[in-house]
C-alpha cells in the first residue's frame, strides 16, 4: 500500500479511537481536526483538477465540504451553548444545502438512463421507509418532545432525506457497475455518512445511551477517512462510467440477494416491533417467518426465472441480430470487395498521384505492342526525368512537389495522342510510348516534350520554370520491354552528363560506355590497396629562365590489363564518389613527395580536386591534417578546381565557397584550371576565392595564329594582372610558344616542351637539368 495511504489510514484510525475516548473541548479538537484532515486528500485533488473531475463527482465532493463545515459550526456552537444547541439553528441550513448538493450529485450520476435502476431503488426505498417508520419516525413522535411543528418537520426532514439519498445512491450502483476505485469509495463515504445519520437520529428519537453517540461519531469520521482514500487513488479524476447499463442489465446475484432482504424486512421489523412493545408477539412468530420465507423464495424463484429469460432472450436476440449482421456483412462485402477489385487493378497499373500508368502497366502495353504479328511496325520509347526537381522539394516541400508532378502530367497529356501510353516510373521520371511512328516524328515529339515543359509553371501564387532531360529509344518488333528501358536509361544518363535540358538518342555505343563504366568502377575499387594508383608530376616554370617554382600532382592507374587514361577513370571515380577515398590518398602522397622539393627548391605543389571533394563535410580539416602529417607548409599548397565547379552547382555553391576561404584563411592557394572555357569566366572571377589562373591550351598562342588569337591571350592575362592573379599557360610544346608568351607577358607555364609528367625520379631529374644552380 501506499506510503500516503497507510499514514492517513493511521492517523484516522487514531482520530476514530482518540475522539471516543475525550469530552468536551478537546474532544470537539480531535473530531474535527480528523475530518479536517482525512478529507482533505479528495477536497484538495478535486480543486486541483476541477477541470477534469465529471460535474455529478463535483457535486458529491462538494456537499461533502459543505456538511464538513456545517460539522465544524455545529462544534463550535455545542461549546457555546454547553452542548445544548439550539434547534432549528441556522446551521441546519448548511446541512440540508449538503443534501441538496450529494443528492444532485448522486442524480446527474446515475441519470435517467436506466428505468430498471429507478425502479429497484425504490423497492430498496420502500423497504427502508418501513425500517425509518418504526425506528425512527414513529418512536419520535411518541417519545421524543418535538418543541413546536416546525422543529417536528425538519427533524422528520433529516431521515427523509436520508432515505431518498440512500435510494439514489443505490440507483446509481444499480444503474452502472463499472465505476472506478475512486467512484466507489466516494459511494460508500455517502453510505458511512447515512449509516451515522441514521444512529443519530435513532439516538435521538429514543434516546439511548452514550454507546450510540460513540458510535455515530466513529461512522461519520470513517466516512471522511474513505473519502480521502478516494483522493489519494490513481483513478482520480473521478469520470464516472464508460457506457450506460441501461434496462437490460442483467439480473446479478447481489441485486436478487438485495430484494429478498427487501421482502422479508417488512415482517421481520413486524415481529420485532410487537416482541420488544408489547412482550406479545410469540404468537405472531410463526406466519411472519412463514410469510417471510415465501416472499425471500418467491424473490429468489423469480430472479431465477428472470435470469433465465434474460439468458435467453439475450440468445435469440444474439443470434437474430448475428443473422441480420451476417447478412448486412455480406452484402457489404461483396460491394466492397468489387470496389476493392476495382482500386486493386487501378492502382496495381497506375501512379496514385497523377493517374497515370506506372512501370507495370506500361510493361504490358510495350510487351502487347512488340509481339504483334505486324513486321513493319517501328515504335519509339521517350524517357523524360525532370532537371533538379530535387530543389522544388527542397525549396516547397513534397507536397508542392507533388501539386508540380501533377501540373507536369498535364503538360505531357496536352502533347501525347490519346493512343498513346504515358506513365510515371517514380519520382520525377516519366515514359511515353508511342506506336507505329517513324524515327523523325518521334525526334520531333521529344522535343516538342522537352519545349512544353520549359515553359513556366503557375501553381497558386507561386511560378515554376522547370527543364527535362530526355531519351529516344526506336524499337523494332520483338524487341524486349525490359532492354528497351534500359537503353532508355543510360541515354537519359548520357543527356544528364552533357548537361540537362536536352534530348539523347539511344546509340549502341552508350551500352558499350556503360559496360566499360562498369568495368573500371569494379577495377577502381580496389585499386589503393592493390598498389595499382600512382602520382606523377609536370614541372610549372618561369619563363625565360624555364626554372621549375611548381610541380602539379597528376594521377595514374595502371591495373594489370594495362594503363588506364585519366580521361577514361577520372569521370567513373567522380561519378561513383570514389573520388573522395583516391582524392585524400594522392594529397597524401603529393604532400610527402612534395616536401623535399619545397625544401631544397622552394617549389609549391598543385593537387587537383574536385566538387565531390570539396562538399564532402570535414574536407578543409583533412586537407589541414594531411599537412600536419607531411610537414609541407600551407603556403606551398595550391588546389585546382575547375570554374565549371561552381557554375554546375551555382545555387549551391555557398558550402564550397566557405570551404575554400577557410583553407585560405590558413595560406592555401586556390586555381582556376581551364579558365576562359567556361560561359561565364568574368563573371565568376569576381565572386570566387581564386589566387591564381591557368589558362587554357585552347587559348595558348602558335606561331601561325593570326592577331586576334593574340589578342584574346594577352587580354585574359591583363585581367589577371588587374586582379594580380598570376596566370599559368597550359600546353606548351615549343620554344615559340614560350616565347610567345612571355612576350605578352605570360610569366609561368607548363607542357611538354619543358618536362612531361613523370614519376619522383623524373621529376628530380628535371630539377637537375632545369634548376641546377639549386640543387644539392
Amino acid at each position: 500500500m501506499h506510503t500516503t495511504k497507510r499514514v492517513l489510514l493511521a492517523f484516522g484510525a487514531a482520530g476514530i479511537v482518540a475522539s471516543s475516548l475525550t469530552t468536551g473541548r478537546l474532544g470537539h479538537a480531535i473530531w474535527l481536526l480528523t475530518a479536517i484532515v482525512c478529507a482533505s486528500p479528495l477536497l484538495v485533488r478535486v480543486w486541483r483538477d476541477r477541470g477534469t473531475v465529471a460535474a455529478p463527482w463535483r457535486l458529491v465532493v462538494l456537499g461533502f465540504a459543505v456538511r464538513l463545515a456545517s460539522d465544524v459550526v455545529w462544534c463550535v456552537e455545542d461549546l457555546r451553548h454547553d452542548g445544548a444547541v439550539p434547534f432549528p439553528s441556522w446551521n441546519d441550513i448548511g446541512y440540508l444545502a449538503s443534501y441538496g448538493l450529494l443528492l444532485a450529485g448522486l442524480v446527474r450520476a446515475a441519470g435517467g438512463r436506466a428505468r430498471t435502476a429507478l425502479l429497484d431503488a425504490s423497492i430498496i426505498a420502500a423497504g427502508l421507509a418501513l425500517v425509518d417508520w418504526m425506528l425512527l419516525v414513529h418512536p419520535y413522535l411518541h417519545h421524543a418532545d418535538p418543541g413546536g411543528p416546525g422543529a417536528t418537520a425538519l427533524a422528520l426532514l433529516y431521515p427523509m432525506c436520508d432515505l431518498v439519498l440512500f435510494a439514489t445512491g443505490v440507483r446509481v450502483l444499480f444503474a452502472d457497475a463499472r465505476y472506478s476505485p475512486a467512484n466507489r469509495l466516494v459511494l460508500l463515504g455517502v453510505g458511512l455518512l447515512l449509516a451515522g445519520n441514521f444512529i443519530f437520529f435513532a439516538h435521538a428519537a429514543t434516546g439511548t445511551t452514550r454507546s450510540v453517540d460513540l458510535l455515530d461519531n466513529a461512522l461519520w469520521l470513517l466516512s471522511y477517512l474513505v473519502l480521502g482514500l478516494a483522493g489519494l487513488q490513481r483513478g482520480l479524476p473521478v469520470t464516472g462510467s464508460q457506457e450506460p447499463a441501461g434496462d437490460g442489465q442483467a439480473m446479478s446475484r447481489a441485486r436478487i440477494v438485495t430484494f429478498a432482504a427487501a421482502a422479508v424486512i417488512g415482517p421481520f421489523m413486524f415481529v420485532l416491533q410487537r416482541t420488544f412493545t408489547d412482550g406479545d408477539g410469540d404468537h405472531l412468530m410463526v406466519p411472519a417467518t412463514v410469510s417471510a420465507t415465501l416472499s425471500l423464495l418467491l424473490v429468489l424463484r423469480l430472479g431465477g426465472l428472470a435470469r433465465v429469460a434474460q439468458r435467453r432472450s439475450a440468445e435469440l436476440d444474439l443470434h437474430a441480430g448475428e443473422l441480420a449482421r451476417r447478412g448486412r456483412d455480406l452484402a457489404e462485402a461483396l460491394v466492397e470487395r468489387e470496389a476493392l477489385e476495382h482500386q486493386l487493378r487501378h492502382g496495381a497499373l497506375h501512379d496514385p498521384t497523377t493517374g497515370l500508368a506506372n512501370r507495370a502497366l506500361l510493361t504490358q502495353r510495350m510487351e502487347w505492342a512488340l509481339t504483334r504479328n505486324d513486321d513493319q511496325g517501328r515504335h519509339a520509347l521517350i524517357l523524360l526525368d525532370l532537371d533538379r526537381f530535387t530543389d522544388v522539394n527542397d525549396a516547397h516541400g513534397h507536397g508542392f512537389g507533388d501539386e508540380v508532378l501533377v501540373a507536369v502530367t498535364d503538360r505531357l497529356r496536352g502533347v501525347a495522342a490519346p493512343a498513346d501510353t504515358l506513365a510515371r516510373l517514380g519520382g520525377d521520371e516519366f515514359a511515353l510510348f508511342v506506336e507505329d511512328v517513324d524515327p523523325l516524328r518521334a525526334q520531333h515529339l521529344a522535343e516538342h516534350l522537352r519545349a512544353e515543359l520549359k515553359a513556366p509553371l503557375v501553381i497558386g501564387a507561386r511560378t515554376v520554370h522547370l527543364t527535362a532531360s530526355l531519351a529516344l529509344v526506336h524499337l523494332t518488333p520483338n524487341a524486349a520491354p525490359r532492354d528497351a528501358v534500359a537503353d532508355a536509361d543510360l541515354a537519359l544518363r548520357a543527356a544528364k552528363r552533357a548537361g540537362r535540358d536536352r534530348v539523347t538518342v539511344y546509340r549502341p555505343e552508350l551500352r558499350t560506355a556503360r559496360e566499360t563504366f562498369t568495368r573500371i568502377s569494379a577495377g577502381l575499387r580496389h585499386a589503393v590497396d592493390r598498389g595499382e594508383l600512382a602520382v606523377h608530376y609536370q614541372p610549372v616554370v618561369e619563363l625565360p629562365s624555364a626554372r621549375i617554382v611548381a610541380v602539379e600532382a597528376l594521377l595514374r592507374w595502371t591495373p594489370p590489363t594495362g594503363p588506364v587514361p585519366p580521361l577514361d577513370f577520372i569521370p567513373v571515380a567522380e561519378e561513383t564518389g570514389m573520388i573522395v577515398p583516391i582524392g585524400a590518398w594522392v594529397l597524401e602522397q603529393a604532400c610527402r613527395d612534395a616536401k623535399g622539393w619545397h625544401d631544397r627548391h622552394g617549389t609549391s605543389l598543385t593537387v587537383n580536386v574536385s566538387v565531390r571533394q570539396l562538399a564532402e563535410p570535414g574536407f578543409a580539416d583533412q586537407v589541414l591534417r594531411t599537412l600536419a602529417r607531411t610537414g609541407l607548409p600551407a603556403a606551398a599548397l595550391v588546389l585546382e578546381i575547375t570554374e565549371s565547379v561552381f557554375v554546375g552547382v551555382a545555387d549551391d555553391a555557398a558550402p564550397l565557397l566557405a570551404a575554400l576561404d577557410g583553407l585560405r584563411a590558413h595560406g592555401i592557394r586556390v586555381a582556376i584550371d581551364d579558365f576562359g572555357t567556361g560561359y561565364s569566366s568574368l563573371s565568376y572571377l569576381t565572386q570566387l576565392p581564386v589566387d591564381i589562373l591557368k589558362i587554357d591550351r585552347s587559348f595558348v598562342p602558335t606561331a601561325e595564329a593570326v592577331g586576334e588569337d593574340h589578342a584574346f591571350t594577352r587580354a585574359v592575362l591583363q585581367l589577371g594582372t588587374s586582379r594580380q592573379l598570376p596566370a599559368i599557360a597550359e600546353g606548351i610544346e615549343t620554344q615559340e610558344q614560350a616565347q610567345l608568351l612571355h612576350d605578352l607577358g605570360c610569366r609561368l607555364a607548363q607542357g611538354y616542351h619543358f618536362a612531361r609528367p613523370g614519376p619522383v625520379a623524373q621529376v628530380d631529374a628535371a630539377f637537375l637539368r632545369l634548376n641546377p644552380a639549386l640543387t644539392p
